[in-house]
């Protein structure tokens, strides 16, 4: 049965007025009679009531009472943006920063597509409703000049947008003007940026929560001399609110979290499904820390193939370190027989996104001659390319090649002169290398006093083949070899090891 309140409202209504017929609409939601309640926002629609195109545009974008239509949102959004309606300004700018703008057809099949970001027409929009006052368009016209293209001008506009949002009480604008305050860093500006941050989390705002997680986290509120401020125990809840709310990084920031213990008990399974999430979201870090863990012995036993899954989504989110542990792990054989040309591709592909550690495992891989030959000619390409930007490592590599034919035709003059130059830069490796064909005049005429020098270089720096041929050479020279000689079986040397054991070397 009707109550006293709905009735009174139906009464009113019956007069025609737009604003009662809204009013009535509101009471009809409330208590679930949603189809009514559009029926009679649209009379009041039709009628010419801005805030009821505004809340049948709603309607329509959110498909509540009627089915979901961009197309009617907007076209009802712009009747009351005409009649300087800010909160159908406000959503039109939304749209527009969300590439809905631009021409369109009212009627069947005709919804518009998103495209790029129209940021001068939301900003247009935004400043005219934030002109007349309203705190929720100061707020999105101050987001739409920080990701715009900025300049000084923009960013101190926005600045003080936020802050004019966040004095009003509007969330956003609290989270803006906290994000501000807490660029300048200060202990005061970041206490008062917690505060905001509080408001904004009271509000519901998933960001907030992150944000205040963060800030524990980092010990950013530590007082002035404290050891370490940091908190994670008062952050794991901010992050468990917000990633309960459907935000990315805080998913990340739980999940691990729960996988190392730290702030929280530690709880696998929970922290799995958390980084999975996030993974699955887009987070490139929460998909490369499950390749990890995967790969880990947190994993009973460790499932490689799942590992080379995770970490070949973050890769292709961006990752450059995945990129490289994707190699390892298919080199390993998680894929099954290793395919060194995708070993090889990946190894590129880390390098490419500024994982330098990954480059000497792609020369060592080309110079193993494991490629095939098609792929050679442009991997020594890049081979050169890295010399040309002084890594001498690369030299060695090259080295490698010329000197077995590897890609290109056998050429032991240059494959000395590579080692050489590399040996000269410090590459230890290169000093063995270029130490042996010294000593075999192998390229060129033999020296064996600089072979000497290199090897006993590179041997008082662990190398246990120069440790080795520093005994071969004091043998032939009638001194102590078997100082050496024990040196390189300690450091693993097989045939030293043989030579100590058996006395071979004494005699």
């Amino acid at each position: 049965m009707p109550s006293g309140a709905i009735i009174r409202a139906r009464l009113r209504a019956v007069s025609g007025r737009p604003e009662a017929r809204l009013l009535l609409a509101g009471q009809l939601a409330e208590r679930g009679s949603g189809p009514e309640a559009v029926q009679h926002i649209a009379a009041a629609a039709r009628d010419g009531f801005p805030a009821a195109q505004t809340r049948l545009a709603l309607c329509y974008l959110h498909g509540l009472g009627v089915p979901h239509s961009l197309t009617e949102a907007r076209h009802w959004l712009e009747r009351a943006a005409e009649a300087h309606h800010a909160a159908a300004q406000t959503w039109l700018a939304t749209l527009a920063l969300n590439g809905i703008s631009g021409p369109y057809r009212r009627g069947l099949f005709a919804e518009p597509e998103a495209g790029a970001p129209d940021y001068v027409l939301a900003a247009s929009l935004a400043r005219r409703a934030a002109n007349a006052g309203s705190p929720e368009a100061r707020a999105l016209l101050a987001t739409i000049l920080s990701i715009a293209p900025a300049t000084t001008d923009t960013r101190d506009e926005a600045d003080a947008l936020f802050r004019q949002s966040a004095e009003a009480g509007w969330p956003m604008g609290q989270l803006g003007h906290a994000m501000t305050l807490l660029r300048v860093g200060t202990p005061d500006a970041v206490q008062k940026a917690r505060d905001l941050l509080s408001a904004a989390a009271c509000s519901g705002l998933p960001t907030a929560h992150f944000l205040l997680g963060a800030i524990a986290e980092s010990g950013a509120m530590a007082e002035s001399g404290a050891e370490s401020g940091a908190d994670t125990a008062a952050a794991v809840p901010h992050y468990r609110t917000a990633a309960e709310h459907g935000h990315t990084a805080a998913k990340t920031r739980l999940g691990l979290a729960l996988l190392t213990g730290r702030g929280t008990g530690r709880n696998l399974v929970e922290a799995e499904t958390w980084l999975r999430r996030a993974a699955l979201d887009g987070d490139a870090l929460a998909a490369a820390v499950l390749g990890d863990f995967h790969a880990s012995h947190d994993r009973r036993p460790p499932d490689l193939a799942a590992a080379a899954h995770w970490y070949r989504h973050a890769a292709e989110l961006g990752h450059p370190g995945s990129a490289r542990a994707l190699a390892r792990t298919i080199a390993a054989g998680a894929m099954g027989k290793p395919d060194p040309g995708e070993i090889a591709a990946w190894l590129e592909t880390a390098i490419e996104g500024g994982e330098a550690s990954a480059w000497p495992e792609l020369g060592g891989l080309i110079a193993s001659a494991a490629l095939p030959a098609d792929q050679l000619p442009a991997l020594h390409g890049w081979l050169q390319r890295m010399i040309q930007e002084d890594r001498p490592e690369a030299g060695y590599y090259v080295g490698i090649c010329v000197n077995n034919g590897i890609g290109t035709p056998a050429d032991f003059v240059l494959a000395r002169r590579y080692y050489l130059w590399a040996a000269g830069e410090g590459v230890i490796e290169a000093m063995v290398a270029a130490g042996e064909m010294l000593l075999n005049g192998r390229g060129g005429r033999a020296d064996p006093d600089l072979a000497w020098a290199l090897f006993e270089y590179a041997g008082k720096r662990n190398h246990a083949g120069a440790n080795y041929a520093l005994g071969v050479i004091a043998g032939n020279r009638g001194g102590d070899a078997m100082v050496h000689f024990r040196r390189a079986a300690a450091l693993g040397h097989q045939k030293a090891k043989v030579l100590t054991e058996s006395g071979l070397a004494a005699a």
